[in-house]
C-alpha cells in the first residue's frame, strides 16, 4: 500500500511531472464554460449559488449560463486557458463551496488543484471566537459523523499577521501539523498548486492509512512536503469502499469584511502519482 508514492516523497522535493492517462480519473480545467465534464467513474460537480466560471472579465457560469462583466475590482485570471472557477466570500458571510461527487468510490485517491489567492486576501481577526476555515473535505459514505467511513480535510487559521498556516483534520482529530499557506501581502494574487494522496487502511481497525500534502508556487521547479502522516485510522465505510464525495473550500468561522474572491483551475483526481521524480 502506498509504497510508490512513499518512494518519490523520499527527499521531500518532487519536480512536477505527467500522470498516466489510464490513471487520470478526471481533469477539468473549466474551458467548457461551465461545471459540466465527463469522466469513467461518473463524476459531478454539484449546484452551487455561491462558485461561477469566469475569465478575465466575465462571469460565464452559476448554475446556468450567464453574461455578466467582472467587476472592476475582481483581477480574475485563469491559471490554464481562458477559465477557472471562482469562490467568492462576500463580505460578512460564511459560506463558499463547491461540492463534487463520484459513483466509484476510491479507497486510495490523489487529488491535485491550482489555487490563487485573493488580491486583497487577509485572514480575518475574531475576538474570542474560532478564524478556522475550510480548505477541501473528502468523504465516503456520510460527511462527518453521519456516516461509518472517514471524512478528512485541510483547513487554516490566521498567523496572527494577516496571513495563514494550514493544517489536516482527520476523522474529526484535532489540527494536525501546523505549516505555513499564505503570508501577507507576498502572496496575494499567487497561484499554489496543492497535491493531496490519501489512503485507507488496510484492514478495519489496522490504522495504517496514511495522508500526505505537497505544495508548489507558480514559478517554483519543485514541491515541498507540508504534511505527512501514516498510520492514520482512515476507516473504510461498509456500505463505500473508499471516498466518492468532496467539497473545495466551504465554512469560513471568521467572516471576510470584504468581498474575497478564491480562484481555482485543473482540478484532478486521479489512482497514482500525480507527479514523479
Amino acid at each position: 500500500m502506498h509504497k510508490l508514492a512513499v518512494a518519490f516523497a523520499a527527499s521531500g522535493l518532487l519536480a512536477l511531472g505527467t500522470p498516466a492517462s489510464s490513471e487520470l480519473l478526471i481533469s477539468d480545467s473549466f474551458e467548457s464554460g461551465n461545471l459540466s465534464t465527463t469522466s469513467a467513474i461518473g463524476f459531478r460537480w454539484s449546484d452551487t449559488k455561491t462558485t461561477s466560471v469566469v475569465t478575465a472579465d466575465t462571469q460565464v457560469f452559476v448554475t446556468s449560463p450567464v453574461n455578466l462583466p467582472a467587476p472592476e475590482t475582481s483581477q480574475w485570471e485563469a491559471k490554464t486557458g481562458d477559465h477557472a472557477m471562482m469562490l467568492r466570500y462576500r463580505a460578512g458571510k460564511s459560506w463558499t463551496e463547491q461540492k463534487f461527487h463520484f459513483d466509484e468510490p476510491q479507497p486510495e485517491i490523489w487529488m491535485s488543484f491550482w489555487l490563487r489567492v485573493p488580491t486583497n486576501y487577509a485572514h480575518p481577526k475574531v475576538k474570542g471566537a474560532s478564524d478556522n476555515q475550510k480548505l477541501f473535505r473528502l468523504w465516503m459514505d456520510g460527511y462527518g459523523q453521519k456516516g461509518d467511513g472517514t471524512t478528512l480535510g485541510m483547513s487554516f487559521r490566521g498567523d496572527g499577521r494577516g496571513g495563514s498556516y494550514f493544517f489536516a483534520k482527520i476523522a474529526g482529530s484535532g489540527d494536525k501539523g501546523k505549516v505555513p499557506f499564505i503570508t501577507i501581502p507576498r502572496d496575494r494574487g499567487r497561484w499554489m498548486h496543492l497535491v493531496v494522496h490519501v489512503d485507507s487502511e488496510s484492514a478495519p481497525g489496522a490504522s495504517d492509512g496514511l495522508m500526505e500534502v505537497w505544495r508548489k508556487w507558480e514559478g517554483d521547479t519543485d514541491y515541498t512536503k507540508t504534511h505527512d502522516f501514516k498510520n492514520q485510522p482512515i476507516k473504510l465505510s461498509s456500505t463505500k469502499k473508499g471516498f466518492a464525495s468532496g467539497y473545495l473550500m466551504g465554512w469560513a468561522n471568521a467572516v471576510y469584511p470584504v468581498d474575497t474572491e478564491f480562484l481555482i483551475d485543473d482540478f484532478e483526481l486521479s489512482t497514482s502519482p500525480l507527479f514523479s521524480n
